[in-house]
């Protein structure tokens, strides 16, 4: 199996996501109907499906990269890391804020849709560019068979996160945001 298509299903559940996210930050500042619940919830999906699912999937991307020689720290490496590290720290920003708001804070909502807003443009860049830079530097480092050998490695990763059960939940949880987005337009 491809890469690419190891990859896939999850690249388009996550821009599925980010999508409908987006839309809830639109809608946290174009109306009062948004609830920080919406965004608690959907970091409760950055959490198990991005973080705990697919960034750990990407680390057999890192590997391969680092066996080709480049290096862990630096270079497409070092950018898949920060970008990871950056739209964990955004997502952790709005649920902290999230949180607040839920509390009482209204000025915490701005904040959440602050860190909201900065996680989707940091995961959008991301897969970005784990389609342009990432696995065209891994088809041009490895043999064709290496690459079907690690996308059916990627494929059937089962995780102790929320992915061991699969992608129903989340695909559920996806369409309850959709849902509830759709009630604040």
């Amino acid at each position: 199996m491809r890469l690419t298509k190891a990859l896939r299903t999850d690249q388009e559940n996550i821009a599925r996501f980010v999508s409908v996210l987006g839309g809830g930050t639109v809608a946290l500042s174009n109306s009062k109907l948004p609830r920080p619940e919406f965004f608690i919830r959907a970091h409760n999906f950055i959490k198990e499906y991005i973080e705990e699912g697919f960034f750990k999937k990407e680390e057999f991307l890192v590997s391969v990269l680092e066996d080709g020689g480049f290096p862990a720290d630096s270079g497409p490496i070092g950018a898949l890391r920060n970008d990871q590290k950056k739209s964990h720290d955004a997502a952790e920003s709005m649920l902290h804020a999230a949180k607040q708001w839920q509390a009482g804070d209204e000025a915490a909502r701005s904040e959440t849709g602050w860190g909201t807003s900065e996680f989707t443009s940091t995961i959008r860049q991301h897969l970005e560019r784990l389609k342009s830079l990432i696995l065209p530097l891994i088809e041009q480092t490895i043999s064709v068979d290496e690459e079907h050998i690690i996308g059916e490695a990627i494929h059937s990763m089962a995780f102790e996160g929320g992915l061991k059960d699969g992608a129903g939940k989340y695909i559920k949880l996806i369409e309850e945001l959709e849902d509830q987005l759709s009630d604040w337009k």
